[in-house]
């Protein structure tokens, strides 16, 4: 019998271990196959040693695979102060998937940052002085530099050696989301949203239901934006040809008996025949909803989890889903998984190492607003 169980033993323990890809480290560029990078690879910021007021040790920009191996893009690591800044630090603010780019941002003063073009292939990178009062900004589609909105509206078009070009002017801060296509970048303004050519030729308006914060590219024509009115927030895609289409009922957070719990929904995926939101609550901490037979946000629990659950993307009938860090609870699991939102059943993808956690967790063929 001892003999027996010494190779069983041996065997649940590898189970257990590698499919979750329990703290394994990542590979180097390298090794990345870019010819199978596509859908169901995910590009994450991960951020080690953080934890209460400690700051960050290191940074990475991965990638992750769809069987949840980790590959080292760009990394950082924790360097003396300059100018009350670490030049270690790094955001990711964009990047082009046909490409091969990632836009990072780091300031190199209080007041003062720089955009990054890293060549994820290669490594290879320039920097980039930003407007001092930057308030988002991503690659131009055409490679020649970036887009950049000032925190009083104005959008610039600079070049990497640094001329400036006025592109146009936005009202909000919400940060812009440039076309599938390339052609223009969509701005928010208070009751529509503008379509303002890369060309120089002139914008056009399109009609919205209140403010509307641009989320992601729904598809090549709709815009998944979250839009807000008095009476509270509705998730809805914005047709490039004025067509508004409602993802979700209204989260009606303008009433005084309003009582949860989604405050705001910042993402929609369908699986299974059925839509699933990232529901938000008033303090950012996010979580899985679905809504119930009168419409209204019913929170999917996701067993074991300690903090926030962030929609990463959908797969078959399972969600990707990231447990994340929340406003209101302790450390989270730092876990990449699928999730079958009906049976419960969470399949993990990958496990952090212990101090890792996540900055961002996007799924790669999906570029977001300016700034991200």
């Amino acid at each position: 019998m001892k003999k027996l169980l010494a190779p069983l033993i041996a065997l649940l323990l590898l189970a257990l271990v590698t499919p979750a890809q329990a703290g394994a480290a990542a590979e180097r560029r390298a090794t990345v196959p870019w010819d199978e990078v596509g859908d169901g690879w995910v590009l994450t910021t991960i951020i080690r040693g953080a934890g209460g007021e400690s700051p960050a040790r290191a940074r990475s920009l991965e990638l992750v695979s769809p069987a949840g191996v980790r590959y080292s893009l760009y990394a950082t690591r924790k360097l003396p102060q300059k100018k009350h800044v670490d030049p270690s630090n790094f955001t990711l603010i964009g990047w082009d998937p046909d490409t091969r780019v990632a836009l990072l941002k780091r300031y190199v003063s209080v007041y003062r940052s720089q955009a990054i073009r890293v060549d994820l292939r290669s490594g290879a990178s320039q920097t980039l002085a930003l407007p001092k009062r930057e308030s988002a900004t991503g690659l131009r589609p055409d490679g020649a530099g970036v887009l950049s909105q000032t925190i009083g509206g104005k959008i610039l078009s600079i070049a990497w050696d640094g001329a400036r070009t006025t592109l146009g002017t936005a009202a909000t801060s919400w940060g812009p989301i440039t076309t599938p296509d390339g052609t223009a970048a969509v701005l928010p303004d208070v009751d529509h949203l503008t379509v303002l050519p890369l060309d120089g030729s002139a914008a056009r308006e399109i009609t919205t239901p209140g403010e509307c914060r641009p989320l992601r590219w729904y598809d090549d024509t709709q815009l998944l934006a979250s839009c807000h009115l008095r009476k509270g927030s509705q998730l809805v895609t914005v047709g490039l040809d004025g067509t508004i289409t409602p993802r979700a009922n209204l989260r009606a957070t303008g009433r005084r008996d309003f009582h949860g719990p989604s405050w705001d929904d910042s993402d929609v995926r369908v699986v299974g025949g059925r839509a699933y939101y990232e529901g938000n609550g008033p303090c950012g901490g996010s979580f899985i909803t679905k809504e119930n037979a009168a419409g209204n946000a019913k929170v999917v629990r996701v067993p074991g989890s300690t903090s926030g659950i962030s929609l990463v993307d959908a797969r078959d009938d399972r969600l990707v889903i990231a447990h994340t860090a929340s406003c209101d609870a302790g450390p989270p699991r730092a876990v990449l998984s699928l999730f079958d939102p009906v049976s419960k059943v969470e399949d993990v993808l990958l496990t952090l190492g212990k101090r890792e956690h996540w900055g961002h967790v996007l799924a790669w063929d999906e570029p977001r607003p300016w700034g991200y």
